[in-house]
């Protein structure tokens, strides 16, 4: 996969993360995106706040995803194979990747714009747990693409969507 692809899911998994955050749309009840988190993270991660973040937010949406999903032959935004998961990973360590988003974090419609600056496909209002496709590597980014039209639909119109990829 191309550095940017992994940049890319990194903001997005970041964005939809905030978003879902109880102070926005309260998908999940944790506020480790939010201002005060920094305050709580500091003195536990002193050098790797951004991580810390990511990692929790991405835990949270992770544990509300598998429970509207399921686990087992699916992938989504939050679990995807281990060797995509361990590449996301050096990206946020390396990148930075939250720490750079920090204007987009600062209020639901900046983290909306962003998804849509993103990319943006239209797509059918899709309550609850929705397939974009069979998973495979070099599909990975059309449909990293489909599930963040899906995201930028249900923040929008106030519903909640958990796009999800097959296995095979």
């Amino acid at each position: 996969m191309k550095p940017d692809s992994m940049q890319h899911i990194c903001e997005t998994r970041i964005l939809v993360g905030f978003l879902g955050e109880k102070q926005q749309a309260s998908w999940w009840g944790s506020s480790f995106l939010s201002s005060s988190s920094k305050a709580f993270l500091g003195p536990i991660y002193p050098n790797s706040i951004g991580v810390a973040q990511y990692s929790g937010v991405c835990q949270a949406a992770s544990i509300i995803h598998d429970e509207h999903i399921g686990i087992g032959k699916h992938y989504h935004l939050y679990r995807l194979p281990d060797a995509i998961e361990r590449a996301l990973f050096q990206c946020i360590q390396a990148h930075k990747v939250i720490n750079s988003m920090s204007d987009f974090l600062k209020s639901r419609d900046t983290a909306v714009e962003r998804l849509k600056e993103l990319g943006e496909d239209t797509v059918k209002e899709s309550d609850g747990p929705v397939t974009v496709g069979q998973y495979a590597d070099n599909k990975l980014d059309a449909l990293i693409q489909i599930s963040r039209s899906h995201y930028i639909s249900a923040f929008e119109s106030d519903y909640k969507t958990f796009p999800y990829m097959r296995c095979i």
